[in-house]
């Protein structure tokens, strides 16, 4: 009978042979002095090399394999356990270096002495650049976060997702609107977060050692700043990248400080529910822009002054003439009460004229006083054509004295802009004499004040006939010190900008030689406050 045993192994092993190569993993056979007995087509694949190369060639030699330890201690970890895995550099056949990671196993032969070498491969050369990569990254933050003249502290904020799970399972579903029917809740969360790590700046900022620092947050945010730290959780809550604010601050021993809170959230770096928060000293910036506004407020205050100086004509007229009607009225009623039978109809009427005459003068004393004093400003919902009407009161004069005809075209109906009276009703008075003043030796003199609604703002445009100013001067018309007066200050539309723009708007200039200039202001449009006055 025929022995068929070794066809069946000759079967057996073709098949095996024949599913290794097929198989998309790179898989190869070698001796134990490397030379290399089997390639699959996972290797030809990885490494560039067709079979007839790498078969019979040594593969250390073929791949120049960069081991992580001796060659002669891999063998002989192999031999003693069967097996071992590890990294290794190859070079493949177009000259890029592949970082590997193999798996040895020890095949024996039939009388059970090593005589074979199975290798699996997988190319992990993108896996281990990007773990690099981010090394290097996390490595680069660390040292910014150590090394910055900023104070920056680590929070741990995973002790607040059992808090908000614990407001799901009541039925909550805004944090917002929890937060405002639950101010508590709030402190509770800074009880709840903690600090977990702080750098340089910060101990010395806060007067503290790390230590001291280390624990819960809420030590370090006074009550008046509860609304920023909700605002940066909900910020976190939402995705965002980050968070800022200005805020108050409280040091380890007590003392308060203004400053700029910034909270971002780089998760690739830190662990889940970490957040990195920054904090800038800033209270020598606003104390900068405290004076800074003091003397923007001083100087505005003098240029009102200023203005109502060359407006002394203008306003003696306009106080003269309600209180010559009064005397007139007054005569008329002595007049009728010293007829033989007094007629007291006449009289109540020329008192009723004498009364709105006196409130008349007084209105227009009140508004000069009103541009007068110094004060602070007081934001209100204002009318724009109520202030050009109360502006044409103190100008009327000037513009009669320079023979210009005025043409006004601002409905009542414009939306209100939000500002103070008195700063925004000064930027109008100046515009106005300015223009006035250009146009004194004008053949044609007319004053058009147009106003318009544009989307969320409401503009304002005061156009003379006036010589127009050049195109390279218009870019300066709004410098400090910059003017086109003879004994001029150059102050006053230098001080228009800067309160526009402190009302969130702009001022611009749009003119021609010989063809007038127009001023455009421009405001936003008042969102909720009182009513119009």
């Amino acid at each position: 009978m025929h022995d068929r045993t070794g066809d069946v192994l000759d079967i057996s092993a073709n098949s095996l042979a024949g599913l290794l190569d097929a198989a998309h993993e790179p898989i190869l056979v070698r001796d134990l002095d490397g030379r290399i007995l089997f390639w699959n087509q996972g290797c030809e694949a990885l490494y560039g090399h067709g079979r007839d190369v790498a078969r019979g060639a040594l593969a250390p030699d073929l791949l120049n394999t960069v081991f992580p330890a001796p060659l002669d201690q891999i063998t002989a970890r192999l031999l003693a356990e069967g097996r071992w895995e590890g990294e290794v550099t190859r070079r493949l056949a177009d000259g890029r270096e592949a970082v590997i990671a193999l798996r040895w196993s020890l095949r024996h032969d039939a009388s059970g002495a090593p005589a074979q070498v199975l290798e699996t491969g997988r190319d992990v050369t993108e896996a281990r650049k990007a773990e690099e990569a981010l090394r290097r990254s996390e490595y680069r933050f660390r040292n910014v976060f150590h090394a910055m003249s900023v104070s920056f502290w680590e929070l741990d904020f995973s002790a607040l997702a059992g808090m908000f799970g614990a407001l799901r399972a009541k039925g909550v579903t805004s944090l917002r609107t929890h937060i405002a029917e639950n101010p508590r809740f709030v402190r509770q969360m800074m009880e709840a977060s903690q600090v977990v790590d702080v750098n340089d700046k910060s101990l010395q900022l806060f007067e503290a050692t790390r230590e001291q620092l280390l624990g819960p947050v809420d030590r370090f945010w006074p009550p008046c700043s509860e609304h920023v730290f909700a605002a940066s959780v909900i910020a976190a809550l939402e995705k965002k990248p980050h968070y800022e604010s200005e805020a108050r601050f409280r040091t380890f021993d007590g003392r308060e400080f203004d400053g700029l809170f910034t909270c971002c959230y780089p998760r690739e770096y830190l662990p889940q529910g970490a957040t990195l928060v920054g904090v800038i000293d800033i209270t020598d910036r606003l104390r900068a822009q405290e004076d800074l506004a003091r003397v923007q407020a001083e100087l505005a205050h003098a240029a009102r002054i200023s203005t109502l100086g060359e407006l002394t004509a203008s306003i003696a007229h306009e106080v003269n003439q309600p209180l010559s009607a009064i005397v007139t009225n007054g005569e008329a009623g002595l007049r009728w009460l010293r007829r033989a039978t007094p007629d007291l109809e006449e009289v109540s009427r020329a008192f009723d004229r004498m009364i709105g005459e006196a409130n008349r003068a007084s209105g227009v004393i009140g508004r000069i006083r009103t541009m007068a004093v110094k004060g602070e400003p007081e934001k209100a919902r204002l009318s724009l054509a109520g202030m050009v009407e109360d502006s044409l009161l103190l100008v009327r004069r000037e513009l009669t004295s320079h023979d210009v005809a005025l043409r006004v075209q601002v409905p009542a109906d414009l939306p209100q802009v939000e500002g103070d009276r008195v700063q925004l009703q000064q930027v109008l008075v100046n515009l106005l004499v300015n223009a006035a003043q250009a146009m004194a030796e004008a053949q044609e003199r007319v004053l058009t004040i147009r106003g318009s609604a544009q989307g969320e703002a409401v503009v304002l445009s005061v156009a003379d006939t006036g010589p127009g100013v050049p195109a390279e001067r218009q870019a300066q018309l709004f410098n400090a010190f910059y003017t086109t007066k003879a004994g001029g200050m150059g102050m006053g539309l230098s001080i228009c900008k800067t309160i526009v723009q402190a009302h969130g708007g702009e001022i611009a200039v749009a003119s021609a030689p010989g063809e007038g200039a127009t001023f455009v202001l421009k405001l936003p449009c008042a969102g909720d406050l009182q009513e119009a006055d």
